[in-house]
């Protein structure tokens, strides 16, 4: 099978498998239809935007298994005369 991309796609591919995140095309293939399919079989109203914080927002994207800390900020900015 012969499949043509924009320039950007390939670029993206190329840069995810640089990165080590696929190995091939055929897995990274793999995985967008493995994604579609997850999407078209959730149950309605299962959609990120119901999400009631972050942890449920990502807990099924691509940035699951990551550590991220979502932290607030702890400068509390500086005193000023009113």
């Amino acid at each position: 099978m012969r499949v043509e991309v924009a320039p950007e796609t390939e670029r993206l591919i190329r840069e995810e498998i640089r990165n080590g995140h696929v190995r091939s095309v055929d897995e990274i293939i793999q995985a967008g239809v493995q994604a579609l399919r997850e999407k078209h079989s959730a149950p309605a109203g299962a959609s990120g935007s119901d999400a009631n914080n972050l942890v449920e927002l990502f807990a099924n994207s691509p940035f699951k298994g990551l550590s991220i800390q979502f932290e607030r900020d702890r400068d509390y900015g500086r005193d000023i005369e009113l």
